[in-house]
């Protein structure tokens, strides 16, 4: 019996769902840790850094090797010569056009040529490149600043949505606690009516009233629980977990900041802004460009040594070789002129955006903070509505149970004082949120 109990107990305990409780620092944490957006930023990274580096081995020589091996059905070299005789020159030059010695030779046929084998390496050390080799390095190192900055923007992003989640699901818990305890207040209220109906002080349609409240606060706090799983489960896959039936937040709306608190002059919050930096880096990558494509233009000046295997008609040789090379185009000098005058263009193009986008910086900043100014009003609103509905609620029971109020007014003030208590919730909630838009603007 004690094992049975014990297997019990295990399997109870077991079943019991222990809630997950995340601060918004915490989920800042794991969204930057697993999200998946910020993992391939990551990885692009990563890749901007190869890349930088396969730039750099441009300084450094070329080295290549090569092997050759020839082999032919006959040999390329065919020679044949007929039989003859060969004067001989007995030293008396008065016998040389009359020679009455000969030396005889004999037909000769010679095939040679029949194979090759060739074997070279060689390193080159580019001198002068027209300035392409440091004008690509320096495209590589601009290209990693940017691969970094889309990063930030990135994670920017990612920790706004954070809070997007974080601040909705803490509304809608708050939300829920409301509608408990209103959903309490009203069986409360319903056993009261019953009590007075069944002792004949009151009609039944007063019971049934009640119980039509209860039953449209029901519907509502079903349609809030399942909003609450939605919104758990996009967290959740936000946040990179695997289950998100137990995640659960634990900082409240109760700290809200005056917008004054945040406010920086437009014009000098766009300077921190990483797409500020991003427009310049453009202007610099144009300008990069331009340095990159004049150097195909330029000289090319390069030194560089070898060596030659050489295995040919039965001889192997091996010969030592240095070398240089000067390229000079000359063709595309005409055709180079409009090359620049396009990277001209794309310089002033690439100027121009970097003024128009600063200026829609600044209007979205403005706008961003007419927002949370907006909020932060509709907040005082809220709040002095809910006082009001409450000393009306308040006024209003005071009155039924003097019996000069009817049911239906009092339900009703009930109701009014329930849709401004989460009125002032959602005013809250979405004032943090435009507190991280805001300050996402501010480049903070």
């Amino acid at each position: 019996m004690k094992i049975i109990f014990t297997s019990i107990a295990v399997l109870l305990f077991s079943s019991i769902t222990v809630a997950q409780n995340y601060t918004l620092k915490e989920c800042k944490n794991l969204a930057l840790e697993n999200n998946l957006r910020l993992k391939e930023s990551k990885l692009k990274i990563d890749a901007a850094e190869k890349v930088k580096q396969n730039a750099f081995t441009n300084y450094f020589p070329k080295v290549s090797a090569s092997a050759n091996l020839f082999r032919s059905s006959k040999g390329l070299l065919e020679i044949e010569t007929p039989e003859f005789n060969l004067p001989v020159y007995d030293g008396n030059p008065q016998n040389l056009e009359a020679a009455t010695q000969f030396a005889y030779f004999p037909s000769l046929s010679i095939e040679t040529l029949d194979y090759a084998n060739t074997a070279s390496v060689t390193a080159i050390q580019p001198i002068y490149a027209g300035g392409r080799i440091s004008t690509g390095n320096k495209l590589a190192s601009l290209n990693q600043d940017v691969q970094q900055l889309q990063y930030d923007l990135n994670e920017s992003e990612v920790l706004v949505k954070t809070e997007e989640f974080y601040w909705n699901l803490a509304a809608l818990n708050e939300k829920k606690k409301t509608i408990e305890n209103y959903q309490t207040l009203l069986q409360n209220l319903h056993k009261e009516v019953n009590d007075f109906y069944e002792a004949g002080l009151t009609q039944k349609s007063n019971v049934l009233k009640v119980q039509l409240e209860l039953n449209k606060i029901q519907g509502n706090k079903l349609q809030l629980i399942n909003g609450i799983d939605v919104l758990k489960m996009a967290f959740a896959q936000h946040l990179g977990l695997e289950n998100y039936e137990n995640l659960s937040v634990t900082d409240t709306i109760a700290n809200i900041n005056a917008p004054d608190f945040y406010y920086q002059n437009p014009s000098e919050a766009i300077k921190n802004r990483k797409e500020t930096t991003l427009l310049n880096k453009a202007i610099d990558a144009e300008v990069l460009q331009k340095k990159l494509s004049s150097g195909e233009f330029l000289p090319e000046l390069g030194f560089g040594v070898g060596g030659l295997y050489l295995d040919v008609a039965d001889n192997d040789n091996f010969y030592g070789v240095v070398f240089a090379s000067l390229t000079i185009p000359i063709s595309d000098w005409w055709g180079g002129t409009y090359k620049k005058q396009e990277h001209n263009l794309k310089i002033e193009m690439a100027k121009n955006n970097l003024k128009e986008k600063s200026q829609l910086m600044q209007i979205q900043i403005s706008k961003e903070y007419k927002s949370l100014t907006e909020s932060y009003k509709q907040i005082e609103i809220a709040q002095t509505s809910l006082t009001q509905a409450t000393e009306y609620l308040q006024e209003l029971e005071d009155t039924y149970d003097a019996g000069l109020t009817s049911l239906s007014d009092l339900l009703e003030a009930k109701a009014i004082d329930q849709e401004a208590l989460d009125a002032l919730i959602d005013a809250k909630a979405k004032h943090k949120i435009n507190e991280a838009k805001y300050l996402q603007t501010l480049g903070k």
